[in-house]
């Protein structure tokens, strides 16, 4: 039997961590100020998480401001002119008191950093609050480049001196902030992501190369995703003699060479790139496991978007990945291909019954992750309602 064991929160005391905290009523001051630069910059799952903040709160409950752009963001090759300049001005200047945006004294509002980067550009307060979602270029620097480490390192340590509230999107990130900077902050609370429910809506295309059971990975070709410890697992595994396929898609990221010159030596992967959001669906809905043994995840959306079709994930153990699925997964250590295997193989055996009982309990889990207890949970924030 695979072992699928449901349990409370990683941060949660069953685990002996520190208990899941709430988010605190009227924590904001004045009218809030979302600053928002991490939107010039990211366009990956952070930058919708920004869109629907701003798209909730301004301009009826807040303000919000792009850079030295103010609330207009640039778009088109503008966007990218300027992401370029900000980035160079972080990186020069960092924490220097020369140039920082908002700088007056008399401002009384509460700042929301949507990252904790852009607070090195800007005042910060202890008033105000940054949402992070990872400590990944210092709790994981190897996965890093030494310019992202710098930067990252100069941010924390500013955010250290001024101890404003922090939100973080998962228990996992939250404890391994707490690791690294301890509790001495104005508060430090976790506010879960959620299922954007709009991808699963549609009709769904068979890929053409898959024409029967097959494993899924989904996600950026990175390094920190570790997909070549799942690959090895595959092909040690010999699953493509049994006729089972691994379908490894997703958009190219630091260190895809390695990761695509690996996967192009395995028997029965397909590799199609960047699906269309018809083709996913179709993935999602038809293979036997989700795989991903990642390094580093802030919270764990991959493996939530498999439980909203019913996917089983395979999951790096004690990671973010197993609280966003509240332990309904097969949990395997990331760095051990045999075990990985063996997950796998496990999944492949389960029967339609336990199949179906799991894909029940998935869904149960996604649809309780979902964007309006996001927004309520930054209601009670800034608004106390």
């Amino acid at each position: 039997m695979l072992h699928i064991e449901k349990r409370q929160g990683l941060g949660g005391p069953a685990s002996g961590g520190s208990a899941r905290s709430e988010p605190l009523a009227a924590a904001a001051i004045g009218r809030p100020l979302f600053e928002n630069s991490l939107s010039i910059l990211n366009r990956t799952g952070a930058w919708h998480i920004a869109k629907d903040l701003c798209q909730e709160f301004v301009p009826e409950h807040a303000q919000v401001q792009y850079w030295r752009f103010g609330a207009r963001a640039p778009e088109g090759l503008a966007r990218k002119i300027a992401a370029r300049l900000m980035m160079l001005e972080i990186s020069w200047l960092k924490d220097s008191r020369h140039c920082l945006i908002g700088g007056k004294a008399a401002d009384r509002n509460t700042r929301v950093f949507l990252d904790p980067l852009f607070v090195l550009r800007s005042e910060l307060a202890e008033k105000d609050i940054v949402l992070c979602h990872d400590v990944g270029p210092l709790s994981h620097s190897f996965l890093y480049d030494a310019v992202t480490v710098e930067n990252y390192r100069v941010a924390y340590e500013k955010i250290r001196r001024h101890r404003p509230g922090i939100v973080f999107v998962s228990d996992w990130s939250k404890d391994n902030f707490v690791s690294i900077y301890g509790l001495d902050f104005r508060f430090l609370t976790t506010i879960p992501l959620y299922v954007r429910t709009g991808l699963f809506d549609g009709s769904q295309e068979a890929l053409d190369a898959v024409d029967g059971p097959f494993f899924l990975t989904v996600g950026a070709l990175e390094t920190r995703k570790n997909q070549i410890a799942a690959l090895e697992a595959y092909r040690d595994g010999r699953f493509w003699e049994q006729g089972i396929k691994y379908v490894l898609c997703g958009p190219r990221g630091e260190g895809r060479e390695k990761i695509i010159g690996f996967a192009k030596s395995v028997p029965g992967v397909v590799m199609p790139g960047y699906v269309p959001d018809s083709q996913l669906r179709w993935l999602y809905a038809h293979a036997e496991a989700f795989v991903l043994p990642s390094l580093l995840e802030g919270f764990g959306m991959p493996a939530l978007e498999a439980a909203y079709m019913g996917l089983l994930s395979i999951v790096s153990q004690e990671s973010a990945l197993v609280e966003a699925v509240e332990g309904v997964c097969a949990e395997v250590p990331p760095k051990d291909p045999v075990a990985i295997g063996q997950a796998m193989r496990l999944a492949l055996s389960r029967s339609s019954a336990e199949k179906a009982r799991t894909s029940q309990e998935l869904r149960e889990v996604a649809l309780r992750a979902s964007k309006e207890r996001f927004l309520q949970g930054w209601r009670s924030l800034l608004l106390g309602r």
